[in-house]
């Protein structure tokens, strides 16, 4: 027989099912204008620190805008990799890292090319699709193995003029370390105070058997 005073406690959801429920109505852990910040910050850490003429050099590729573009798709495909291990906050840093991209490119086009919007609009939905291409490809090579990822380089970044399979498999090594190290950064590392170390690309053996053989 239950007591007239007895106090009753109300059973309280679990935590996880509160901020899954609030999830699904964009609930998110930070601030967004912090996270959009951060994504800026991430992008810059591509156009700002990433050596671009390291690889026009090391890979034959002549200096030019598409180049660059072909270069800071690369890098801004492995940040998507590393951040969209953040769930919804992983997944809204990502589409303002490409909110960030595509003002540079736009930017950087009508620098170049001055003309009408109309030829800066179709240029920019080629390049458009290009990207949207080089995710797909990128993403089952990573996938997948190095054998994979070698043809994704090689059709994608190298547009398929490389006759040097060193260079292709010195890229595949630089993929796979850099995403290893991106993947070590801790959560409020990526999302709050983003500082990206990009590595040294890898020598080629013959350059390193020379170094020995000046010793």
């Amino acid at each position: 027989m239950r007591m007239k005073n007895a106090l009753t406690v109300p059973v309280q959801p679990e935590v996880g099912y509160l901020k899954r429920m609030l999830k699904r109505y964009g609930w998110l852990d930070y601030p967004r204008w912090k996270l959009k910040a951060s994504a800026y910050i991430l992008y810059e850490n591509v156009a700002d620190k990433v050596a671009y003429m390291k690889f026009f050099e090391e890979f034959q590729m002549p200096d030019t805008f598409y180049s660059w573009f072909l270069v800071t798709e690369l890098h801004v495909w492995m940040l998507m990799v590393r951040i969209m291990a953040e769930g919804e906050e992983g997944r809204f840093v990502r589409n303002n890292i490409v909110e960030a991209m595509w003002e540079d490119v736009i930017t950087r086009v009508k620098k170049l090319e001055p003309g009408s919007s109309s030829a800066h609009k179709t240029q920019s939905i080629e390049l458009l699709h290009q990207f949207q291409a080089a995710l797909v490809g990128y993403d089952e090579g990573l996938l997948s193995d190095d054998k994979v990822l070698a043809g994704a380089v090689w059709r994608t970044l190298l547009q398929q003029d490389c006759s040097d399979l060193e260079n292709v498999e010195r890229l595949v090594h630089y993929i796979r370390k850099q995403v290893k190290l991106l993947d070590e950064m801790v959560r409020d590392e990526i999302l709050l105070s983003p500082s990206i170390m990009w590595i040294e690309l890898p020598q080629k053996f013959g350059s390193l058997h020379s170094d020995k053989n000046t010793l």
